[in-house]
């Protein structure tokens, strides 16, 4: 199932749904779902995991961000299972709503040392139960396997990277929002990168979330700001990179370091591709 069918599924009386999402994406996730689910399904939207001790609510600000208000009428005695508890209390709600239950998957999962068959069993009562109602539920997390009984009850889709042309437009739409902060703040903000530029900045950012992309951009404006304001230019490329490999690094991916022994004939075919250098953009 791809990500922009999720809300066709919900509506099709198919009660639960997995959403796969690296970490750093998960606001932007449950973000979409909040504006989609309102749109297309006119529900509300509920987010809940071990974290919180309540349930909240997802509402959009008038800035559009995403805010979480707790759901006073949601009241767990101390001494039941947390899990259990919003289960039952998803079961027993009135009204219409989309519930996303984070990082729950460990307890549903095949070969999970967490494996809980009474959640298990839970899981698969409410997916019958919910069917005939308004009310549905979206398992969100990294690295989701669904127990072999769940598999083929549960819709299972995985937000992929962004692509080139999905980085290009968050950068153009990051950089006009950060140019928009800074002259609200009396800052100079200038960027100076051309179309190629831009799509050489992007290929330097494939394989970080638009979230991460989000957090370079403020992270890198941050640190070149001066008095006389801040530059957006080739610099930040290569600054990119170095941004990808720190975290890379920080997941246990070492990359190699370029060869500096001159190989015979290797400075010529640098220099041939340097020449051919556009016939590798995404325009040629």
């Amino acid at each position: 199932m791809k990500l922009s069918n999720l809300l066709s599924t919900l509506d099709s009386q198919i009660p639960i749904a997995a959403v796969d999402v690296l970490s750093p994406d998960e606001a932007t996730i449950i973000q979409w779902l909040t504006i989609e689910a309102f749109s297309k399904l006119s529900s509300p939207v509920f987010f809940w995991n071990l974290g919180v001790s309540t349930l909240e609510q997802c509402l959009i600000a008038a800035d559009g961000g995403l805010v979480f208000k707790p759901v006073a009428e949601y009241k767990r005695p101390l001494q039941s299972d947390p899990l259990l508890f919003v289960f039952d209390y998803i079961a027993n709600f009135s009204g219409n709503g989309v519930f996303i239950l984070g990082d729950i998957h460990p307890f549903i999962a095949k070969n999970s040392p967490q494996l809980s068959w009474e959640i298990l069993s839970k899981v698969k009562n409410l997916y019958h139960r919910l069917k005939p109602t308004d009310k549905r539920i979206v398992l969100l997390g990294q690295n989701i396997q669904l127990h072999e009984s769940l598999v083929r009850l549960i819709p299972y889709c995985e937000v992929p990277l962004p692509s080139i042309d999905q980085i290009l437009l968050h950068l153009n739409s990051y950089l006009h929002d950060l140019q928009q902060s800074a002259r609200e703040q009396e800052l100079t903000f200038t960027v100076t990168l051309e179309n190629a530029e831009f799509e050489t900045l992007s290929r330097a950012a494939l394989g970080l979330t638009l979230e991460e992309i989000s957090d370079f951009l403020r992270l890198t404006v941050k640190e070149n700001l001066t008095n006389d304001g801040v530059v957006v230019d080739t610099d930040f490329i290569p600054k990119a990179v170095e941004y990808k490999t720190r975290l890379l690094s920080q997941m246990g991916i070492e990359l190699g370091k370029p060869a500096i022994i001159p190989f015979g004939g290797l400075d010529l075919l640098r220099e041939w591709l340097m020449r051919r250098r556009r016939l590798f953009t995404q325009e040629a």
